[in-house]
């Protein structure tokens, strides 16, 4: 192969070695994220179930607080749970599939470095 043409293969691959890494940091901080929400939510829940079914409960909307009741809130924070764990699966499917495309572009780099090496070998 000529040299430019191994440099240009070359520069593809690291380039996809770097978005593909910079996509798991990515990846990694929504998954957190998302970890955080649901946390969260648990702990809502159980504070919210253990409240009187008569106590005065508040939900924040933008600047302001309404008043809704026991099981419009529990249904809210259920629903906020869910849609977390959903998105982490998502999540998780997603990062193995960058994962798998990261260790794909790597050995395809470590192939073309031994190859031109074989090359310069031979010259």
């Amino acid at each position: 192969m000529a040299d430019d043409t191994v440099q240009q293969i070359y520069a593809k691959v690291t380039q996809r070695i770097q978005d593909d890494q910079k996509q798991l940091a990515q990846i990694d901080v929504q998954i957190s994220t998302n970890q955080r929400e649901v946390r969260l939510a648990a702990l809502t829940k159980r504070e919210v179930d253990g409240l009187d079914s008569q106590a005065p409960l508040y939900k924040s909307l933008g600047k302001m607080f309404v008043q809704e009741s026991k099981a419009d809130i529990l249904a809210d924070i259920e629903k906020t749970a869910k849609s977390s764990e959903t998105m982490l699966q998502a999540l998780e499917k997603k990062k193995k599939f960058v994962n798998r495309d990261l260790e794909e572009a790597t050995g395809n780099l470590k192939d073309l470095v031994r190859s031109s090496q074989a090359a310069a070998a031979q010259k």
